[in-house]
């Protein structure tokens, strides 16, 4: 008489049964295991992979062994072995992986992925290349030429669409699911392998971007502690920056470590980019508040004074964004059900790149408007992009204006020209 089944042989879970965090990081890590080390099912959903291995280990009572799963699945037989030593032996692999096909199956959840990274990419390059060709032609227009902060702002901006693209990308491979056990192995590797080069991208878009700001800093006055602070702040920036980049390059023995499992890193991955982000957060609250004394500085009248506090303000703006995707980073690198997909950090960097290039360029927008708009804004004489001394001198300032109009006529002197 043939043995019964596991679906027939083992009873299903009490109906109030709920799986717990630690049961779903085991599901999740199996699926993982599982998937990266059966190159002859790669195209299979790491789910069925589970169910072959459980079919497999049902059939032989448990006793499998290395050079059995190397014929049947086609991993080499150390890593087999290491598979079967990560659960404590053949006996307790066959009674995990069981359970998890014919057991707790029927009850997982199969969340699906969010459809934002697309919409954001469309709406957010469409925003910021308009605000970027207006930045350009105020530059143009208003301050008498394009300056190496803007051409390094347009450097951040092509970087940050190419960025986007490759989320674009990122998103396609994800596939419509977000936990690993609804995924091919085909398609888990290629979504890290993706978020990979992402990562590893990121610091160098972000760091041009934040070193066109530093520089459009550095030029608008000659205060000394002003341009110490640019020192200091682009030294974290190019710093932070390289770190990354090397970190994640040698973190690893091998850089497609997901292909590596039984390797050892060296960091803590999560951690890592975790670190990395807080010290992001620091250089945008550095640079936003940077400018700050400079507007208390001038003699302006009280609307002057709110406009140009505003316009410069904008910046806070990038720095909640650069939050709200460090909260993401802490939780949606985790293994539970509905927070392995990286899709959602993928949005908010997206949204944090964007922001930063159009925060950076709301002055000289500014300036535009007010070039255009003189009545609207009634504005002439502030710190962002206006002429100096109007025409008397016929020559234009880049922040605006270099001289803030109070009062009694006085006038508070920023700077001639971002060149001098």
């Amino acid at each position: 008489m043939a043995s019964p089944s596991p679906q027939d042989a083992l009873p299903p879970l009490p109906a109030d049964f709920q799986i717990s965090p630690h049961d779903m990081y085991q599901v999740l890590s199996t699926a993982m295991w599982l998937g990266g080390l059966s190159p002859k099912f790669k195209y299979e959903t790491t789910g069925e992979v589970i169910k072959r291995y459980a079919d497999y280990a049902w059939q032989v009572r448990g006793n499998m062994t290395a050079k059995e799963i190397s014929q049947r699945f086609g991993p080499a037989e150390p890593h087999a072995q290491w598979l079967i030593g990560i659960f404590d032996g053949p006996q307790n692999f066959a009674g995990t992986i069981v359970t998890i096909a014919y057991q707790m199956a029927p009850i997982l959840p199969h969340p699906t992925n969010p459809n934002v990274v697309i919409p954001l990419f469309i709406s957010f390059t469409i925003i910021t290349t308009l605000i970027m060709a207006l930045r350009l032609w105020s530059r143009y227009k208003v301050a008498g030429g394009i300056q190496p902060f803007d051409w390094l702002a347009v450097v951040g901006y092509v970087l940050t669409v190419i960025w986007g693209a490759v989320a674009v990308a990122h998103d396609h491979i994800n596939t419509q699911w977000q936990a690993f056990y609804d995924k091919s192995w085909y398609n888990i590797s290629g979504s890290i392998e993706i978020y990979y080069g992402l990562t590893i991208f990121y610091p160098w878009v972000m760091m041009t971007i934040k070193l066109s700001l530093l520089l459009f800093y550095y030029r608008m006055t000659n205060w000394n502690y002003i341009r110490w602070s640019v020192y200091a702040t682009t030294v974290i920036v190019v710093g932070t920056s390289i770190s990354a980049f090397i970190v994640w390059l040698v973190n690893c023995p091998h850089v497609r470590y997901w292909d590596y499992p039984w390797e050892q890193c060296r960091i803590n991955i999560k951690k890592a980019q975790v670190a990395f982000a807080g010290l992001y957060i620091l250089t945008d609250v550095i640079i936003w508040i940077l400018p700050m004394p400079l507007v208390f500085q001038l003699k302006l009248y009280p609307r002057e004074r709110i406009l140009a506090l505003i316009t410069f303000s904008l910046g806070a703006i990038a720095c909640v964004a650069s939050c709200y995707r460090l909260v993401m980073l802490e939780q949606y690198t985790n293994y539970s059900s509905q927070s392995s997909t990286t899709l959602i950090i993928d949005a908010w960097t997206i949204t944090e790149l964007n922001l930063t290039l159009i925060c950076s360029s709301a002055p000289a927008v500014r300036a535009l408007a007010i070039h255009y708009a003189p009545k609207i804004l009634n504005s002439l004489g502030t710190v962002a992009f206006a002429t100096q001394n109007g025409s008397q001198h016929g020559k234009k300032g880049s922040i605006g204006s270099s001289t803030g109009s109070s009062k009694n006529g006085a006038h508070a002197r920023v700077t001639a020209d971002p060149e001098k």
